[in-house]
């Protein structure tokens, strides 16, 4: 009996595997620095205070991680700005598989945001967003266009996704 039970959890163990494709969302945090500037016309020191960012924020991107025959997987990355007295953050990033002609097919991937009222930490200026995709390859495509754009799903003024980055990859075999 004790080796079946540690058999089936070993075979439990063996079987599970990591979410790859999850979204991953990290804050962008800052922090108070003091700044002393002179002013022209007086000559004296005039000091304040300024946030200076201390998370980097992630430029946007689309970039392959491993290609195979059949799978393409990739990397998609960005930011968006938080602050003051709406929270902005990233729900999930929805994916629409867009036409194919010929032999090019165009992938679409929105990062839903959602604005949810009250007041952003001081400390808080943004999110950070990555996810991983695998995408199953048809044997007729040779181009694949991947879009990312960014969809405010309860913004009233803003009802077109805005495109971000888009990024081509070119799979015709080089001679």
């Amino acid at each position: 009996m004790k080796h079946f039970v540690i058999l089936t959890s070993l075979l439990a163990l063996l079987g599970c595997k990591s979410n790859t494709e999850k979204l991953q969302v990290t804050p962008i945090y800052t922090e108070p620095q003091r700044v002393t500037k002179e002013i022209p016309e007086t000559g004296k020191n005039h000091t304040y205070m300024t946030r200076m960012e201390v998370t980097d924020r992630l430029n946007p991107m689309i970039f392959m991680l491993t290609k195979n025959a059949e799978t393409l997987q990739f990397r998609i990355q960005g930011n968006i700005s938080s602050g003051g007295y709406t929270i902005r953050q990233v729900r999930k990033i929805r994916f629409e598989k867009g036409e194919q002609t010929g032999n090019t097919i165009i992938l679409r991937y929105y990062a839903e945001i959602k604005k949810y009222p009250g007041k952003e930490s001081a400390n808080v200026q943004g999110y950070n967003y990555i996810k991983n995709e695998i995408y199953k390859i048809p044997n007729s495509v040779k181009i694949i266009k991947v879009e990312l754009y960014e969809d405010p799903i309860n913004d009233t003024s803003d009802t077109k996704p805005k495109l971000i980055i888009q990024q081509t990859f070119n799979f015709f075999a080089k001679i």
